[in-house]
């Protein structure tokens, strides 16, 4: 509000200004170099207007220390700094000329000029010829400044049709290699060594800004320990308790493969689908979340077991789709089906192994998320196992040989057995602070061997997070759980004993964050009653995972 003593601006003056900041918004919404700061610059108190920031109030433009003579805007900065003194410069005594013009800086800039004008207005300050002559100009260049307006509106209309009707495609490169040392120690002295690997290119491309096409390549050479073979005094397998995280992409043995390849894409506002050619690198895209927060790739656990749920590492690797729909802000449907036709190209799509699943996901707040699943499966005999569909493995990735293997000959029956399965699983978390969040799942599984009897695996775990841990950006955790175990069969056939004792899986890490690329994990992980037989000797794996991404 204007007090009496303070005449307001005339009218061809205001509408100058108008002119001048609508035509300095345009200029610099077409040029989009000019507001397109990165996000640490704009958020530089530097650029924040005087009375929020630090900078300074310039009186001659000589205190502007890369301002010369010399320079081609030099009398016109003498005239605004010395003339009406609405210019301001940084604390380090700079104006700073050759760099785009912010937001900030333009309003704090304009918002000067104004004060300064509008005060000497009232003082009787401004050259009475400066405004005459304003005056002629405004008059003089009226049309030209009313057929500006005009043309920045066809010019507005114009790009609204093109970013409406473009087609550009964009596309990030991403990357990550991972190593690891795996040292295997039994409680009888016994100790095994490996060194995995796991190099992984990806691109992700955008052809509408709303779709995705992922397609991955890998490099990997990973070594099991053969360690626990025994079950009930009979050789079973070697277990895969305590497999790290790398090893789930399988061995390629240094060759390099395709092993993503999935375009996802929007149906309607809430519904999305999802086209999988080629899924071997790990768990199901349009199905794997997070079960404790900071869980993204090599950010959480070491083992495999732990990273995610078993459920997600039965059958598929192949062909398939997934549907996901937003039903609501806080609850996301989805359903998938996967095929590991692969193994058998005959079948195609719609024969052979598969495993389909419907999925609730509820997230009402960053603080908590459920989740429940329910899968249902075929796997051609001996075909079944936490193998992600990749069957030149003898066993999976996670859990005891019994609950990968079962279905194999000479492992309970004389011969292989196809499997149909149903599966079940609920999880979720709670943070509990940002230093503390405890999350988990249950799996069960009732895998019916095809003409012989039903078998129960279950798995279940919980885990404790504790997020900048010691220093900010690095991770502790400990997980305590069960890896996938046979617990029951029940058929009239003749078959082989086995032991269901409980084997637990105790896991502690502590993820350093080196730099935003580099993390280092050491880890310790304790398997009690391997291979779910408790006259085992129980085995502790420790080592460093090392990360490098991009």
């Amino acid at each position: 509000m204007l007090t009496n003593n303070v005449r307001p601006i005339p009218a061809f003056l205001s509408n100058t200004f108008k002119y001048l900041l609508f035509t300095l918004i345009i200029l610099g919404w077409t040029n989009k170099s000019v507001f397109a700061q990165e996000q640490t610059e704009s958020a530089s108190p530097d650029f924040l207007p005087t009375n929020t920031s630090s900078m300074n109030q310039i009186n001659r433009v000589s205190n502007l220390r890369d301002v010369s003579p010399t320079d081609w805007a030099y009398e016109a900065l003498r005239s605004l700094v010395e003339r009406y003194g609405c210019i301001v410069g940084y604390p380090d005594g700079t104006f700073r000329g050759d760099r785009a013009l912010s937001r900030y800086e333009f309003a704090a800039g304009l918002q000067s000029c104004l004060n300064q004008i509008e005060t000497l207005i009232g003082q009787g300050g401004v050259n009475t010829e400066d405004l005459e002559q304003l005056q002629r100009l405004t008059q003089e260049f009226s049309p030209e400044l009313a057929n500006l307006g005009n043309r920045i509106d066809n010019l507005e209309s114009r790009i609204a049709f093109l970013e409406d009707n473009q087609f550009s495609t964009t596309s990030k490169l991403l990357g990550n290699l991972v190593t690891q040392t795996n040292f295997y120690f039994g409680e009888k002295g016994e100790a095994q060594a490996s060194l995995q690997y796991n190099a992984f290119l990806a691109s992700i491309t955008s052809f509408t800004g709303r779709d995705s096409l992922l397609v991955g390549f890998a490099s990997t050479n990973t070594t099991f320990p053969n360690i626990a073979n025994t079950n009930d005094g009979r050789m079973v397998g070697a277990t895969r308790e305590g497999t790290s995280y790398a090893a789930s992409a399988g061995d390629l043995r240094g060759d390099i493969r395709i092993i993503n390849l999935n375009y996802d894409f929007p149906i309607t506002d809430n519904l999305r689908a999802t086209l999988t050619g080629v899924n071997r690198f790990n768990f199901s895209p349009a199905f794997l979340g997070n079960f404790v927060t900071e869980y993204t790739f090599g950010r959480g656990p070491v083992s495999a077991f732990a990273t995610a749920p078993p459920v997600y590492l039965i059958g598929g690797g192949n062909g398939g789709f997934a549907l996901t729909y937003q039903a609501s802000p806080s609850t996301v449907l989805s359903a998938n089906y996967n095929t590991t036709f692969g193994n058998d190209p005959e079948f195609g799509l719609s024969k052979g192994d598969y495993v389909a699943s419907f999925e609730v996901k509820y997230n009402p707040s960053p603080r908590f998320f459920v989740q429940a699943l329910y899968q249902n499966g075929y796997f051609g005999p001996g075909n079944f196992g936490f193998n992600n569909g990749q069957f030149f493995q003898d066993s999976g990735f996670v859990g005891t040989a019994l609950a990968n293997r079962f279905a194999k000959p000479g492992v309970l029956f004389p011969d292989a057995s196809a499997v149909s399965t149903n599966a079940y699983q609920v999880g979720g978390y709670y943070v509990f602070s940002p230093r503390f969040s405890l999350g988990g799942w249950v799996n069960f599984i009732n895998a019916r061997l095809i003409e012989k009897g039903d078998a129960e695996i279950w798995s279940y775990s919980i885990q404790a997070a504790f997020p900048d841990l010691f220093r900010e950006g690095n991770l502790g955790g400990l997980v305590v759980g069960v890896e996938p175990t046979l617990t029951g069969l029940r058929t009239d056939l003749p078959h082989a004993s086995f032991k269901n004792d409980t084997s637990l899986h105790i896991e502690a890490y502590y993820r350093h964050q080196i730099n935003r690329n580099i993390s280092i994990t050491p880890y310790l992980i304790w398997i009690t009653a391997p291979n779910q037989d408790r006259d085992n000797s129980s085995f502790v794996v420790s080592g460093f995972r090392t990360i490098f991404s991009f």
